[in-house]
């Protein structure tokens, strides 16, 4: 049996426009993964309508943010002179955006500008069904007792910037950092392995990829058995969403109840094979919002 999927909210862009702000949030908590069908590839127009979801984060990749707009990140696949110019593949595996900052209230969206003729799609984890899975799974035979002995809304998990996967996967991906950017790096941040979505009050396994590296009161092998353990569940059985891009779709979705991956896809010159995608991060709960 294959994995389960999950479907998005699928919006016209004029409805998106019609909607409060506080309406279009509480849509996305809600719905997980939000597509808006929009054939517009400018960059204002996006901007004034991500802004509405909340406060813009910056990403630590400043060099890869467009000049005009430092919190628009470019995500693309095409070099100039062998030089990247925007996010390759750092983020070509499963993982949460901003798990590694104490502020992780925060919706990611893209605008989709260039689409490759193959490939270049964005998977999403329903982390709130895989909870639940996970917590069937516990009660089973099947599950090992290591897992059936944690009470998971107890534990804490420290996060830091990075992939945790590169610890016992020598080929996995992970974004490298310069000096001067690890400046501008959290330490290690501690979040509840379970979240409640202080929006929607869903309960979600949080960030089991990616940044999670250990567990509060456990060993580091134990809780790197743990984290590896509950991740490699979640990906044979968590419902999944892939969405293949159209020029001038946006797609947003909460992080607080998700992970997503984006595609192994080789480098570019431009043309047919060019992949881009302008990102931008929202915290919706730092600021007073209007709506």
């Amino acid at each position: 049996m294959g994995v389960r999927e999950f479907a998005p909210l699928r919006l016209q862009l004029g409805d998106a426009l019609h909607m409060s702000d506080t309406e279009l949030r509480h849509e996305v908590a809600q719905s997980k993964v939000v597509v808006i069908a929009n054939k517009d590839v400018a960059v204002e127009p996006y901007v004034r309508l991500i802004r509405r979801l909340g406060t813009p984060v910056l990403h630590v990749l400043e060099k890869f943010c467009l000049s005009d707009y430092r919190e628009v990140l470019a995500i693309t696949n095409v070099y100039k002179d062998d030089q990247p110019l925007g996010v390759h593949d750092g983020g070509a595996y499963w993982h949460t955006d901003m798990s590694y900052k104490s502020a992780n209230t925060v919706f990611t969206s893209m605008l989709s500008v260039h689409v490759p003729v193959l490939g270049g799609q964005t998977e999403f984890m329903d982390c709130v069904a895989g909870l639940q899975a996970v917590q069937q799974w516990m009660n089973s035979r099947e599950c090992p007792e290591f897992i059936q002995a944690l009470d998971l809304d107890a534990l804490d998990v420290y996060h830091v910037f990075g992939n945790r996967d590169v610890l016992r996967n020598t080929d996995a991906k992970s974004q490298s950092l310069n000096d001067s950017e690890i400046q501008h790096v959290n330490g290690a941040v501690l979040h509840p392995l379970v979240t409640v979505h202080p929006l929607s009050g869903a309960h979600s396994l949080y960030a089991t990829a990616g940044t999670s590296m250990r567990i509060k009161g456990l060993p580091d092998a134990l809780a790197h058995r743990v984290l590896d353990t509950l991740l490699d569940f979640l990906v044979l059985h968590a419902p999944r969403y892939e969405h293949k891009y159209q020029p001038g779709d946006i797609v947003i979705w909460d992080n607080l109840s998700t992970m997503h991956r984006g595609p192994v896809i080789p480098k570019s010159v431009g043309g047919d094979d060019a992949r881009l995608l302008y990102r931008m991060n929202v915290d919706f709960i730092e600021d007073s919002h209007h709506g």
